[in-house]
């Protein structure tokens, strides 16, 4: 089966897009016939290098979930539900994504495998709107889902906030020191000539340095940088995942990582239980929410301990990555019988730990990147001066 993207006119000459699954052309072009519409354009869907099992933006996810909470909330059906949300929507490959959803609900299909069949979604959303569907309330299905998303969002734009003043520092220190070694550094060493025996040992490495940023250096650099990008985006690898790996086991660094990871999980978890998803479910679910190698391996251990019949709090106990206080408190939750709390007590905990862990490590790295960047200048002002000091023993 292929995708084709048609265009095509209905009875009223509205025009109408979409994609449809078909063997060949001419079968694509019977099944739209058959729908009384009028093909005025229908060819192979066009996949992009990057755009195989690419997933939907959390903005985008929590659009359609906030605005199907409230609709469905309002006593809209579903499918009536699913065309206003088409209809309040710009962009036009999120429009043909959810005509899709439509025509497969419409179709018979539950809304469930809809969106499992477009592949672009985590198992958590389609695990969460299928108990919807089980228990009859997709309205606080979609009102989990949105909640979740939006957790995820300000998750990652906290965590981007707090990276922007040393990202800064970081680019401003990088281009200053550019500006330096290509526009001070040469014209300055220029007056001695162009032979550097007779310069300052440190002269002469900074002379040497300068001189190895030419066009062809930048030009190098340049593509290596773009290389690792279009690498990272075509073999899917997550640089986040494989730094995290390396660094889990530093001091500072290892700390952060795990709050992270755990915040992420125990809000997985608490959303998953308020769903309904029996814990089983819910721990393999949100297992796979967690990007450490290291962490994720050890967690994935708990869901067959609790299986062979050992207690939650048993099973937890036996982590290596997590604090005594996270096995303490899931103790008490299972013997309270109150998981889905305990979670959020959790997250609220290991949020609140990662903002303080955050601005501990950013007060720490401020005042590195400015203390090296002073070396820096301050090792080619002493160069400078000692050039300049010993012009009687250079040989112009």
């Amino acid at each position: 089966m292929m995708d084709f993207e048609y265009v095509s006119l209905d009875k009223t000459g509205k025009e109408i897009r979409g994609v449809l699954s078909a063997n060949t052309v001419q079968e694509a072009k019977l099944k739209l016939k058959e729908s009384g519409l009028v093909i005025v354009k229908i060819e192979p869907k066009k996949e992009s290098l990057f755009s195989q099992n690419q997933k939907i933006k959390d903005d985008d996810l929590y659009t359609i979930a906030k605005e199907m909470s409230v609709l469905l909330n309002s006593g809209i059906v579903l499918d009536r539900a699913i065309k206003m949300v088409i209809d309040s929507i710009e962009q036009e490959k999120l429009k043909i994504f959810l005509e899709g959803i439509l025509k497969d609900v419409k179709g018979g299909k539950a809304l469930s495998d809809a969106f499992e069949d477009k592949k672009m979604f985590d198992p958590l959303v389609i695990t969460m709107l299928k108990v919807g569907e089980t228990t009859g309330n997709l309205k606080d299905a979609f009102d989990n889902i949105a909640q979740y998303t939006d957790f995820r969002i300000k998750f990652r734009n906290e965590i981007r906030n707090a990276m922007a003043y040393p990202m800064f520092l970081v680019f401003a220190s990088f281009v200053t020191l550019v500006a330096i070694f290509k526009l001070i550094i040469p014209r300055f060493f220029s007056i001695f000539g162009s032979n550097p025996k007779h310069l300052p040992f440190i002269s002469r490495i900074l002379y040497e340095f300068s001189k190895s940023l030419n066009t062809k250096t930048e030009v190098i650099f340049t593509l290596l940088v773009v290389g690792i990008y279009l690498l990272s985006k075509y073999f899917k690898l997550n640089l986040y995942q494989r730094l995290t790996n390396y660094f889990i086991y530093t001091p500072i660094l290892g700390t952060l990582i795990i709050q992270i990871e755990l915040s992420k999980f125990c809000y997985a978890m608490y959303a998953m239980l308020k769903n309904g998803v029996e814990f089983i479910k819910a721990l393999d679910l949100a297992t796979n929410v967690i990007k450490n190698d290291f962490i994720k391996e050890d967690f994935k251990k708990t869901s067959p301990k609790i299986k062979e019949g050992k207690s939650i709090g048993e099973a937890f106990e036996e982590l290596s990555f997590v604090p005594p206080i996270f096995k303490g408190m899931i103790k008490v939750g299972d013997e309270s019988g109150n998981m889905k709390d305990m979670f959020y007590e959790l997250y609220a905990l290991f949020d609140e730990k990662l903002k303080n862990t955050i601005k501990r490590v950013l007060s720490l790295v401020e005042p590195i990147i400015i203390t090296v960047m002073g070396l820096v200048v301050g090792t080619i002002v002493v160069s400078l001066m000692l050039t300049v000091m010993n012009v009687s023993n250079i040989k112009l």
